[in-house]
């Protein structure tokens, strides 16, 4: 009787905390591959059917060329399927509704459908997905919302993943709808797509114009509890609440870090009530009104929580863009900062009422079958660059472990990579295209000796921006998976006998337990190697070797999160030991959006800290003195190599170096602020003892002294700033940081 009872109270207390679990909303947890762009940036104002004034009709070629022309950022079309499998943009159940058809458009082939003409319209015809992106390409955000009738469209959810990836619009194009089931089925099947989930709670459709949607939407769908448990199995990128969701709701999201879209809000005091509360986009009718009476915030952030307000944002797409932009700054005196994804901590993509000269949609990449080279713009991604390399067999020879960061910020900062036997990326640069301050389009290859060329590899965008650059590529070979867990004063020693002896190794990183209670007892030494396969498979997203972000965010608050990711990580490598050989860009294909914080309480803080091999040992118990002294909350250390630097003018790999990645959570107080500053300080202190240096795209807690230290190059690399920008056109908080004059 006892066991009984027993049973009943672990049941009762089992069932208890499930259902308080499944009653609680999920915290943001986006799981795409790709960065979202409201980490950066986001289409405040959304034109709801293309739709911008009453010239045109709705989803038609020329209300997109309307908005084209327009300063409005985003553009929202309906999307249904053809009989025969075509995407096309249509919004009404039924031809008549809107054509000189009849019937459902799904009951008809494409070439039926292409044929049929708008009402009340000399000439304006349906349209396909595909010629709306061959029209738009990455100009504006598109927001796709999906018509469907099926539950279950597999059908339709392919198409739309194939037409994304044909187009590489995976960055600037979002899938929305009510359907949990199609998303779900995006988000499966690919997962560097990003979604937007549609609902309602509301019980009665807000007018007859939606009512016959609104029925279509099963009551089930329309129950917040549901649609909780649909967030945590979809994990949206964005949500988008339609049919007056109560205020309250939306604070609840948002609070819970959820990026909101709200739908359809087509005055301008509606609009502005929503902004105010922090949703993200507006999606409306009236857009261009709205903008001109709305007032929104204009601020920009970098990785670092650094904030400004720029001047003005351009998002850039040409060349001509750029040189517009230039000439606007020299005529209105204003100092121009250049961003990206703005994944450094230091201000270094900022400064207060610059103009500021947005990259991320200035993104082609052209490889070079005969040269074996690939030329990339400066706002494409690496995942772009993987994507274009893995058709031709070929991969990116140095880059980051992770593979968001855009390659005109990567050069920028000219980082090192987890490829072995490999300086930072300077070293693969074999042209640049680069505009300086007076407008002047300069083409430096790096047989020429430039001075240019070495300041730009490096320059933090504060000698010109870069328009293009060439790169080396390296073979997509196969590779197999090793790993050695060893003593951490044994590192250097098996870093030697397995990776930089041995001839098949390609890429390689360590990692050091962070458990207080075993701080730097253990480590892993973890690399790939050349080795034979009949087959590989083509290039696909895979989340990183990191653990499961919940398990990593864990070990943030708990000292139990740190020896369970410890523990995970053994058994993943035991696990990848044992699985079949990957191609090369497999193994570099993955992102840091696992590492993201979930509360908004504290955030991330890294640094690197980069020492001579034969001084490892000695920094890292110096490091760990620190650690414990500073009580400081310590996440990861990744340990990589990074060969002697001889060609950018500001080189921090002086001699052959480990280099380790260290990140920290850090609370949002400035008591907290002080606190990691001063340990960073103590620890740069001790580092430049074991002549060492610390990497400059971080957080600017070094001191003015510390940095000459460091880098006694810096004098000249400030001198020739002035040289090639004497009126210091390009700035950031960074350069005012390290060029201020001492007290």
């Amino acid at each position: 009787m006892k066991l009984r009872k027993v049973t009943k109270i672990i049941v009762v207390l089992v069932l208890l905390i499930v259902s308080v679990y499944l009653s609680i909303e999920p915290k943001y947890t986006s799981s795409s591959g790709v960065t979202p762009p409201f980490i950066t940036h986001f289409p405040t104002f959304i034109a709801h059917k293309s739709i911008i004034s009453n010239k045109s009709h709705p989803n038609t070629i020329d209300a997109i060329e309307e908005v084209l022309m327009s300063e409005v950022p985003g553009v929202e079309v309906d999307v249904r399927l053809s009989k025969d499998g075509v995407p096309i943009i249509y919004h009404a159940n039924t031809l008549e509704e809107e054509t000189n058809g009849v019937g459902k458009p799904e009951d008809y082939v494409w070439a039926d459908l292409e044929k049929l003409i708008y009402k009340n319209t000399p000439n304006s015809r349906i349209m396909s997905l595909e010629k709306l992106l061959t029209v738009v390409g990455t100009k504006k955000f598109i927001f796709l919302d999906v018509k469907t009738y099926k539950i279950f469209n597999q059908q339709l959810a392919t198409a739309l993943t194939a037409l994304i990836n044909k187009y590489q619009l995976q960055e600037t194009i979002f899938v929305e709808s009510f359907n949990p089931f199609l998303l779900l089925s995006i988000r499966l099947t690919a997962p560097d797509i990003l979604i937007m989930y549609d609902f309602t709670t509301s019980s009665e459709a807000p007018s007859k114009d939606f009512e016959s949607q609104f029925k279509k939407i099963p009551w089930l769908l329309k129950q917040p509890f549901i649609q909780k448990q649909i967030r945590r199995l979809i994990r949206p990128d964005l949500l988008s609440p339609r049919f007056n969701v109560n205020e309250d709701v939306l604070k609840s999201l948002i609070d819970n870090g959820y990026p909101v879209v709200a739908y359809n809000i087509d005055t301008p005091q509606a609009a502005q009530g929503l902004l105010d509360i922090g949703v993200k986009g507006i999606q409306t009718n009236k857009s261009m009104s709205i903008i001109q009476r709305v007032k929104t915030s204009q601020a920009t952030y970098d990785a670092g929580g650094s904030g400004v307000i720029p001047s003005k944002i351009i998002h850039v797409q040409t060349i001509e863009d750029i040189q517009e932009a230039v000439q606007l700054a020299r005529a209105t005196q204003k100092k121009i900062t250049i961003a990206g994804l703005r994944h450094s901590m230091g201000g270094h993509t900022l400064l207060d009422n610059s103009i500021q000269l947005d990259t991320l949609s200035f993104k082609k990449v052209i490889y070079n079958p005969e040269t074996m080279t690939v030329n990339i713009e400066p706002g494409a991604t690496w995942k772009r660059v993987q994507k274009v390399l893995d058709r031709y067999g070929r991969s990116v020879k140095v880059m980051q472990g992770d593979n968001i960061f855009t390659v005109g910020g990567t050069v920028s900062i000219n980082i090192h990579g987890w490829q072995t036997n490999s300086a930072p990326l300077a070293s693969t640069v074999i042209s640049l295209k680069v505009m300086t301050a007076d407008g002047k389009i300069h083409h430096l290859h790096r047989d020429d000796n430039s001075p240019l060329f070495k300041a730009v590899l490096g320059g933090y965008g504060l000698f010109g921006l870069i328009l293009n650059v060439e790169l080396e590529t390296a073979p997509n070979t196969a590779l197999k998976f090793k790993a050695e867990f060893i003593d951490p004063n044994d590192f250097g020693h098996a870093f030697e006998k397995y990776v930089a002896t041995n001839p098949k190794a390609e890429l390689a990183y360590g990692r050091l337990c962070v458990d207080k209670h075993h701080l730097f007892k253990y480590a892993g030494l973890y690399w790939y190697e050349q080795t034979h396969a009949d087959k590989l498979e083509d290039l696909k997203f895979k989340p990183p070797i990191t653990d499961n972000r919940g398990i990593l965010r864990a070990s943030e608050t708990y000292n139990w999160g740190k020896k369970l990711r410890w523990s995970a990580e053994k058994t993943y490598v035991q696990r990848m030991l044992h699985a079949n050989a990957i191609s090369r860009n497999n193994a570099m294909n993955t992102d840091i959006q696992i590492l993201w914080p979930i509360y908004r309480t504290h955030k991330d803080v890294l640094q690197e800290f980069l020492i001579p091999k034969q001084n490892l040992n000695a920094f890292v118990a110096s490091l760990k003195k620190h650690i414990l002294d500073f009580k400081v909350n310590i996440l990861h250390v990744t340990i990589r190599e990074v060969k002697q630097d001889n060609i950018s003018l500001l080189p921090y790999a002086k001699t052959d170096m480990f280099g380790l990645l260290c990140a920290f959570s850090q609370g949002r107080t400035p008591d907290e602020e002080k606190q990691m500053r001063q340990f960073t300080q103590k620890v740069i202190d001790d580092l430049l003892q074991l002549e060492g240096v610390f990497f400059l795209p971080y957080r600017l807690h070094y001191t003015k002294e510390q940095l000459l230290t460091a880098y006694p190059e810096i004098k000249e690399w400030v001198r020739l700033k002035k040289t090639f920008d004497p009126d210091n056109m390009f700035d950031s908080e960074f350069f005012q940081y390290v060029s201020k004059e001492e007290d």
